[in-house]
């Protein structure tokens, strides 16, 4: 049997109000792996993928049950009389090289129910926030497309280049930075370099570009200070 969402308290709603009347950014957001990780999660990733590989019908019954979890869970607070700012999602889509699931196979099993939950929220005027581990160029244009209008990717596996060419100017981007080669093997100069690089390249006046880092052995401590710096 599923689960009934959790109904929302009255503390959650108050806490909501506070930050609305004070000026400050109302949100809620989902668990990290909240749609398509949940779906392999339950199914065991190699079953999930034999189950799209061969159009498995009861792969849609499965999506349909989450889908509509989160649905009444989206909706309890696009309900309140407090306006929602954000929205926030993670998922991780992509491997080192490409996404988990072709652009095919995401319209048809993903980007439905990312449409169905994210798009009442931006008719409401609230952005959606969506992280994703990995490389997500080849789904980015369905992505974007669901409502998404903040995004976090990751940046040297996707190419710096590439999210200048196809996200810059149509979503903020909220970029993962490095922590695979230049933050934990390369230099104080390299770190500096590489931040520089995606300023220049992903920043603008107008705004739309966020950074964010985590620090992971064996990274040396002065690359850690030329990070922050």
């Amino acid at each position: 049997t599923p689960p009934t969402p959790p109904a929302l308290n009255d503390e959650q709603k108050e806490k909501l109000k506070t930050n609305h009347d004070q000026g400050k950014l109302t949100s809620f957001g989902t668990v990290h792996g909240f749609f398509f990780m949940r779906c392999y999660y339950l199914r065991g990733f190699e079953n999930y993928m034999m189950d799209v590989a061969l159009g498995e019908p009861r792969l849609d019954e499965l999506i349909e049950i989450i889908a509509s979890y989160y649905e009444t869970w989206f909706q309890q607070y696009l309900a309140l009389s407090t306006p929602i700012d954000v929205v926030r999602a993670a998922d991780d889509l992509g491997t080192q090289r490409s996404s988990m699931l072709g652009p095919e196979n995401f319209a048809r099993y993903v980007a439905p129910t990312y449409k169905r939950l994210f798009l009442p929220a931006r008719d409401q005027g609230a952005h959606v926030y969506l992280h994703s581990d990995g490389y997500i160029m080849d789904i980015m244009d369905q992505i974007l497309a669901s409502g998404v209008t903040i995004i976090n990717p990751q940046d040297i596996v996707n190419g710096v280049d590439a999210l200048a060419k196809e996200v810059k100017g149509r979503a903020c981007i909220d970029l993962d930075v490095d922590r695979q080669t230049v933050i934990p093997y390369g230099s104080p100069d390299d770190v500096r370099e590489l931040i520089k690089e995606e300023i220049m390249k992903l920043g603008s006046p107008a705004g739309g570009l966020q950074m964010r880092s985590s620090v992971y052995n064996p990274t040396p401590p002065e690359n850690v200070e030329a990070l922050c710096e």
